[in-house]
Formats: C-alpha cells, sequence, structure tokens
C-alpha cells in the first residue's frame, strides 16, 4: 500500500485480507464503477432473497484503499433489505474503515457506487420480468365457480385492484339460486331473516358488475397445473386460481332410486319448487338441516310429509325442531331406513325398515326427496394433482391455498361445513392473499 498515506489498522486488514471476493453463479444484480483520473475499476455482484441481500461478492483492479472500500462495504451490505443498503453512504463506508485520506476518498464513493448499481441493475431486471410475465397471463385471479365463496373472492379481489375474472356453467350464486332461491337467510349474521338467498345472490352480483368483475357464463372443461383454464370460449391464463365449485346432492344409493330420478317420475334430491308437490305424499329421507328445509318448504303444499331418520333424534337447529313439531302433516320416523322406492312410470310407493324392530314397512307416496347430504364438485380436478381428503374435499392450509402453487380452493369443496358464511369467510381470506401475494404490500 502506498507508503506516504498514513491507514487505519481496519484499512490494512481489510486490504491483506480482503472479505468476499469473487463472482456470484447467476447473480441477480451487477454495479461497475471506475475512476477514470486514478485507473481504479470495481465490480460488486448481489443475491436476493426476500427483498435482503443475501451475499455480495466484489472484484477491483485499483490500489489498496479501492480494494479495502470493497471488501468493507460487502460486510455492511450482507442481510441488509435493499432500501437500507441503497441508504449506506460513501462517508459511512470510510467511517467504517476508520476514515481514509482525503486524497482516497473517491475510493469510499465507488465501493458505495457500485453497490448501488448492483441494486438497480437487479431491481430493473425485476421490474422487466415482472413486465414480460404479466403479459403471459389475462388476469391476476381467475375464480372457477360463482357461488358465494366464488362471487365473495371475485368481488373482494376486484375490491383491491386486481383484474379478475368469475366463470359459472350454471347458476350464478350456486346452491342458493338452484336449490333455496326462496329461502330467507338464517345463519348469516345481520342478515338473518332479512333477505333471500335470491336477495344475496342479486346484491353480490350488482357490486361484482360495478367493480368491473368479468362474469363469463360458460363452462371449465380443464385446468392445469400452470393455473390455466380450459373454457367453452377458450384459453385463459390467471396468476392465481381460485377453486370454488361447490357441492351437489348426495345419492342415496336406494333400490329403485335411479330409475325414478329422472323425467320428473317422482325421486328428487331438493324441493326447487314447492308447488310441484302440491297435494302430494312425500317421503323425505335424511335426519339433518336439508331435511327439515325441506319439509318446512313443503308444509303449504304437501298433502302429508314424512321424515324418514335412520338415527333416533333429527341434527337439526333447535328452532327448526319446533317449527315441525307445530306442522301437523309432518311425522318424522325415527331409526327408519328407506331400503326401496317402488312404482310401475312413476313413484308410488317406498319399503322403509324399522332398525330398531328389524321390521318392514310399506307406505304409499306420490314423492321421494332424498336430503342426505352434499357432496363436493371436485370431479374435475383429479388429474390437476391437488390433495384431497378420502372423501373429496380439497386440502388447503390456513390461507386456502392447496398443495400446488398459486391454486386456492374455498367454500364446500373445501370444507365440509356447508354454510354461506364459511364460504364468505374462505373468499375474504383468499382475496387478501392473493393481493399480499400480486402486489407485495409494503407493510408485508
Amino acid at each position: 500500500m502506498e507508503e506516504q498515506f498514513e491507514y487505519s489498522e481496519k484499512v490494512m486488514d481489510h486490504f491483506r485480507n480482503p472479505r468476499n471476493v469473487g463472482q456470484i453463479k447467476d447473480a441477480d444484480g451487477t454495479g461497475r464503477v471506475g475512476n477514470p483520473v486514478c485507473g481504479d475499476l470495481m465490480e460488486i455482484q448481489i443475491k436476493v432473497e426476500n427483498n435482503i441481500l443475501k451475499d455480495v461478492k466484489f472484484k477491483t483492479f485499483g490500489c489498496g484503499s479501492a480494494i479495502a472500500t470493497s471488501s468493507m462495504i460487502t460486510e455492511m451490505a450482507i442481510g441488509k433489505t435493499l432500501e437500507e443498503a441503497l441508504k449506506i453512504t460513501r462517508g459511512e463506508v470510510a467511517a467504517e474503515l476508520g476514515g481514509l485520506p482525503l486524497i482516497k476518498m473517491h475510493c469510499s464513493n465507488l465501493a458505495a457506487d457500485a453497490l448501488h448499481a448492483a441494486i438497480k441493475d437487479y431491481m430493473s431486471k425485476k421490474e422487466e420480468k415482472a413486465k414480460l410475465e404479466a403479459e403471459k397471463y389475462d388476469f391476476d385471479v381467475i375464480v372457477v365457480g360463482g357461488g358465494p365463496g366464488g362471487l365473495t373472492t371475485g368481488i373482494l379481489c376486484a375490491y383491491r385492484g386486481l383484474k379478475t375474472a368469475i366463470f359459472e356453467a350454471s347458476s350464478w350464486g350456486g346452491i342458493l339460486s338452484w336449490l333455496c332461491p326462496d329461502k330467507m337467510i338464517e345463519n348469516f349474521p345481520g342478515l338473518c331473516e332479512k333477505s333471500t338467498c335470491s336477495d344475496l345472490v342479486n346484491s353480490w352480483m350488482n357490486e361484482a358488475k360495478k367493480l368491473k368483475v368479468e362474469m363469463k357464463k360458460e363452462r371449465v372443461n380443464e385446468i392445469t397445473p400452470d393455473r390455466k383454464v380450459i373454457a367453452e370460449s377458450g384459453e385463459y391464463r390467471g396468476k392465481i386460481l381460485v377453486l370454488a365449485t361447490g357441492s351437489s346432492p348426495a345419492t342415496g344409493g336406494i333400490k329403485g332410486e335411479e330409475k325414478f330420478s329422472k323425467d320428473e317420475k317422482g325421486v328428487y334430491y331438493y324441493v326447487r319448487n314447492p308447488q310441484n308437490f302440491q297435494g302430494k305424499r312425500v317421503v323425505i329421507v335424511g335426519g339433518g338441516n336439508s331435511a327439515a328445509d325441506a319439509a318446512l318448504s313443503l308444509a303449504d303444499t304437501a298433502d302429508l310429509i314424512t321424515i324418514a331418520c335412520r338415527s333416533d333424534e333429527l341434527k337439526v337447529a333447535p328452532n327448526k325442531i319446533e317449527r315441525l313439531k307445530a306442522i301437523d302433516k309432518v311425522k318424522v320416523l325415527y331409526n327408519t331406513e328407506v331400503v326401496e322406492i317402488s312404482g310401475t312410470d312413476k313413484v308410488e310407493k317406498v319399503i322403509m325398515k324399522d332398525l330398531k324392530e328389524d321390521e318392514l314397512i310399506q307406505q304409499v307416496v306420490d314423492s321421494v326427496v332424498l336430503a342426505v347430504g352434499l357432496i363436493p364438485n371436485t370431479e374435475i380436478f383429479k388429474k390437476l394433482g391437488l390433495e384431497m381428503d378420502d372423501r373429496g374435499y380439497l386440502k388447503t392450509d390456513k390461507t386456502q391455498k392447496t398443495n400446488i402453487d398459486g391454486i386456492y380452493a374455498v367454500g364446500d369443496i373445501a370444507s365440509d361445513l356447508a354454510l354461506v358464511v364459511v364460504a364468505v369467510a374462505n373468499g375474504a381470506t383468499v382475496a387478501h392473499n392473493a393481493y399480499v401475494e400480486l402486489r407485495k404490500p409494503y407493510w408485508k
């Protein structure tokens, strides 16, 4: 080192034992600077993970001061955020070394300038990459399914400024529209007994349109792991894909069920229009809220309603039990299983088994409503490689994310607690996390 200058011990140490010398394979950013007066040349490379400088290396051609400042700044920068590293000044580099002769201060200038140049190079590349990546996608978020969970997800994503599309093959509102459009909302805090299911769906639809969510009424035929949706009108890609395909009524596996389940022959899986049961004798198979809802909806139209319940009690909200008891035409047969549905062209009778007495009972009926639960609509996802439990529900973490990166699931396909309020909460969770993942807000 030049003998005419006095250097601190720290400068001498970094000159004789420079830290972090070399190059970084596949560096995220490179900064090169030089001083034409003294001929010093300096190159700094950086590796970035989650906005943190994980590695910094340098190559310097020049005097001992240039080597010492380069070595020093790498130690100062490693572990800092990019924003913190950009604030490292030339004076701070010199101060960390115990000072530099005034004539050598340009060396500290080079070190800080090279680091800042490397960070700016990284940011420029990241911005360009993001721009190119964005051109590959049609939407920030694509939601497959327009039920409570899907509509909520779409609305809240659009509210956060994310370009969003929702695909729905059948009825907007899902189960609320095709199963119980006229039912009063009972288990949604703030809306109980204030609006019908169709009122709620219409409110969601209006909000989605105001926020410019693209509402696509078409079937999705295939989904790929890279978040491509192949629909009837073409192929679409989303940065994030949300699955919200809901559930369908489960079948009962009863002898004769399939024969009479089509063409209005007497077997139904839900009560869409109570007027179709005017004056009829109806057996409802099930022991939960769905069975109770079906019975209550038929109270003004059917002549006789029999609920066949396999257990010794109905697993129903207490207020519904009281309402059922107040209807004379409703009869509940406990510990009873429907084993056969028969008739010529239409349903004419059912054979039931008393599970306690082990006896068969015949009853003349006009219609059978099977309210034996819901099954998740996840068949389309089996080729996708999504993890499911043994009942067909998609496995998700606390953010509703599946095992495939960028794919989330909400509502009845991700929870056996088939409640509107649960699907809505799932949608809010996904919208929040989609925004965080795509926009990287300052507070995360």
